[in-house]
C-alpha cells in the first residue's frame, strides 16, 4: 500500500467515523467543546495529537496536483494549522462564543465529511 493510498483511507474513515458520530449524538460535540475551553491540559493533547498526524501527513504526502490526491494533503496541512493554534492560541476559543464554535464545527464537519466520502469513493475505485 502506498503513502497517498494509506492517508486516503486513514483520513477518509477517521474522519467520516467522527463526523458521524458528532451528528449521531451532539451531546458529545458540546462536551469536546467546552472540555477544550475549560481544560488546558485536554487542550493540549488534542494540540499535540493534531500536530503530531498532521506533521506526518505533510512530511509523507505533500502533494498539490488537481485530483483527489490534492485532499490528502489539505486534510493534513488543516490538522498541522489546528494543532499549531490549539497550542499556540488557546484564546481564540475562549473569545469565541460557545454556539459560534458548534455550529462552525458542525458546517466544517459536513465540509470534510463529504470531502471524506469523495475520497474514499475515489481510493476505493482506483481513481488517479
Amino acid at each position: 500500500m502506498d503513502a497517498a493510498t494509506f492517508f486516503a483511507l486513514f483520513w477518509g474513515w477517521l474522519t467520516v467515523v467522527f463526523a458521524t458520530i458528532l451528528f449521531i449524538r451532539p451531546n458529545v460535540l458540546v462536551d469536546l467543546k467546552r472540555l477544550m475551553v475549560e481544560v488546558r491540559a485536554f487542550a493540549l493533547i488534542y494540540g499535540l495529537l493534531s500536530l503530531l498526524l498532521g506533521l506526518a501527513s505533510v512530511i509523507l504526502h505533500n502533494i498539490w496536483v488537481l485530483n483527489w490526491h490534492v485532499l490528502i494533503t489539505i486534510f493534513g496541512w488543516l490538522t498541522l494549522l489546528k494543532g499549531v493554534t490549539v497550542i499556540g492560541w488557546p484564546e481564540i476559543s475562549k473569545n469565541t462564543s460557545f454556539e459560534v464554535r458548534i455550529k462552525s464545527t458542525r458546517i466544517a464537519l459536513v465540509v470534510v465529511g463529504v470531502l471524506a466520502v469523495w475520497m474514499l469513493v475515489a481510493t476505493y475505485a482506483g481513481a488517479n
